[in-house]
């Protein structure tokens, strides 16, 4: 009777032993793996080293020679928004920050961080703020002044003229506004990846046209919605273009390390290659 006692205690401690490993290795291949690439902004996709990633209750977890970095998010679900997500590299800062805030958990994407040398966007910024502002300002004075001298006429409308350059001051200001937003995009524009219309609108900020360039982008809007399922083809391709890229330069890289590791990750990352 004890015997028998004895052998149903061994089998159910074995059976629950079995259910904790399970449940354990159920959790860990359920465990979400954020998968990217660090590089240089301006730079032909060249990685950057030693970025580290990390979020909360996560190891963290930095990026090799390749620029490649995998991150375990332990208590993440596919699809979570990463809200607590961080990035850092000393001297260095993100460039694509709207893109990354908009991450989400996923293994089967292959995310990108663009950097560049700290304070480059707000030295740019500064500098085709400067540039829109004097060239919004120099066309505010030769049309207010144009209303002022005809307000001085004697046979001015002077109701008019007073409408007109509260509409003139209006449109400054909305301008000014839109130059703020746009300076700051312009200062991330990476040569890399442009799209048509950013090239277009790199020519006019290098060019100092500034507000050309913010008058093409507000431009655009109009066809926004025409353009929607053809645009939205078209950047997926775009994007699936740069990726491809980005892996199979880090395959090349791989390869040239040729160890065990390297070579495993390398085998990884042309699987990857294959469903892209």
């Amino acid at each position: 009777m004890m015997k028998d006692y004895r052998t149903k205690l061994i089998c159910l401690l074995r059976c629950t032993v079995m259910a904790v490993v399970m449940c354990f290795c159920l959790s860990a291949s359920a465990q979400v793996t954020l998968k990217g690439v660090a590089v240089r902004m301006n730079s032909g996709f060249t990685p950057v080293s030693g970025v580290a990633v990390y979020a909360a209750e996560s190891t963290p977890t930095y990026t090799d020679g390749a620029g490649n970095f995998c991150l375990r998010l332990p208590n993440a679900e596919p699809g979570d928004l990463l809200y607590n997500l961080r990035i850092e590299k000393k001297d260095m800062e993100i460039v694509n920050l709207r893109e990354v805030e908009q991450w989400v958990a996923s293994g089967d994407i292959l995310y990108k961080i663009v950097l560049c040398s700290k304070g480059f966007i707000a030295e740019n910024r500064r500098k085709y703020y400067a540039v829109g502002k004097s060239n919004y300002e120099r066309e505010y004075e030769k049309q207010a002044a144009a209303l002022r001298r005809e307000l001085e006429s004697s046979n001015a409308d002077e109701a008019a003229c007073r409408v007109a350059l509260e509409a003139l001051n209006a449109e400054f200001d909305k301008k000014m506004r839109l130059l703020a937003v746009y300076s700051d995009r312009f200062a991330r524009i990476n040569k890399d990846e442009l799209s048509d219309m950013e090239k277009k609108a790199l020519e006019h900020v290098e060019r100092g046209e500034v507000d050309e360039a913010i008058r093409l982008y507000e431009d655009s809007k109009i066809w926004e919605t025409f353009r929607a399922k053809v645009g939205q083809r078209d950047s997926i391709a775009a994007s699936l273009e740069v990726t491809r890229r980005l892996l199979r330069q880090q395959i090349e890289w791989y390869e040239r390390i040729g160890s065990d590791s390297a070579l495993q990750k390398k085998r990884v990352l042309e699987e990857m290659l294959q469903r892209y």
